[in-house]
């Protein structure tokens, strides 16, 4: 089997480590046979404008990088309707790490020799962004995003960890709450959220796993919610969760849609899920895996969690839960 491989990567994911692990890609690939030529991109825009735009003119794309590179060089993917590979080389890769995909050079051979294409799911935000893993609102998201807007970020993962922490206790004591709407297949399901997130995958796995049954086979988004109050009614869910304490899901909205709306200090997302658009190459028993873990997490974690009063969370996709339990 030979044909022409395009590898996209932005050469400040993962340290520096993308731009070599597309490196040693292009020459695994081509001692087997293969026309693997590698295109670098400065930043995530000149990506995006490629994606957008880029002909035929391969029969694999991979992308080398972060959730961000593999969301913008999935688009591309898409669009084409062409096999497409992610290698991991950023900090989360939840996208990636939900098909236990890898950055090895053998693993990504592995997946040349022996995989499949199947299609999978991916969301769409405002009509036009693609992403693969997840969208988050609130106060998780603030600190993520004061952490990695700094260039200086720390490299080593448990370094990341505690900077993430550092970050969270300086919101605890200083920031405010966000108000935030959220609604769902056109419910509102809260009107002062704190925390939300939809999600393709399960969103922070591993670490503080907020949507554990999500899964990008399942033709539907997990959606997260913490309801607003008090600072410390939030940091208690969100530390519960992450210790995995009994009532952990007690006062937390979990549910399930194929469209969320989510407004925020005035600005509306809208997002959608795509059904099976994304051709993926992927070893079968990665599928067979995803399914378990899925099926398992429904069986430890109500799918429709305890809602607060007047918000009934089950009335919005209810008639799927029994469907998707079926299904699996």
């Amino acid at each position: 089997m030979t044909g022409t491989v395009q590898i996209v990567v932005t050469p400040g994911s993962g340290d520096g480590r993308a731009r070599s692990a597309a490196g040693r890609l292009q020459k695994a690939l081509a001692r087997r046979g293969y026309e693997a030529r590698v295109q670098t991109f400065a930043d995530l825009d000149r990506l995006l404008e490629w994606s957008a735009t880029c002909a035929p003119e391969f029969s694999h794309l991979v992308g080398v990088g972060g959730d961000a590179t593999l969301s913008a060089s999935a688009s591309a993917a898409v669009r084409l309707s062409i096999p497409f590979v992610p290698v991991p080389c950023g900090f989360g890769n939840m996208f990636a790490r939900a098909f236990g995909f890898r950055e090895e050079t053998r693993r990504v051979i592995e997946l040349f020799e022996r995989g499949q294409v199947r299609r999978v799911d991916v969301g769409l935000a405002n009509g036009r962004d693609i992403f693969l893993s997840h969208r988050s609102y609130g106060v998780l998201a603030e600190i993520q995003e004061a952490v990695e807007r700094g260039r200086a970020q720390p490299r080593f993962r448990l370094m990341r960890l505690l900077s993430y922490f550092a970050m969270g206790e300086r919101y605890l004591v200083g920031a405010p709450l966000t108000a935030i709407r959220v609604e769902v297949e056109g419910a509102v399901v809260a009107e002062d959220a704190a925390v939300v997130t939809v999600a393709n995958v399960e969103t922070y796995r591993g670490f503080l796993s907020l949507t554990p049954a999500a899964s990008p086979i399942d033709g539907v988004f997990d959606i997260f919610v913490i309801p607003g109050g008090s600072k410390w009614n939030v940091w208690t869910r969100i530390f519960k969760i992450l210790l995995r304490m009994p009532g952990r899901w007690d006062s937390v909205i979990l549910c399930r849609g194929r469209s969320a709306r989510v407004t925020v200090n005035g600005r509306t997302d809208e997002l959608a899920l795509r059904r099976r658009v994304l051709p993926l190459l992927v070893l079968p028993e990665s599928f067979e895996t995803l399914k378990v873990r899925q099926s398992e997490a429904e069986a430890e974690v109500p799918v429709a969690a305890v809602a607060p009063a007047g918000i009934v969370a089950t009335r919005v996709s209810e008639p799927r839960f029994e469907e998707l339990r079926q299904r699996t």
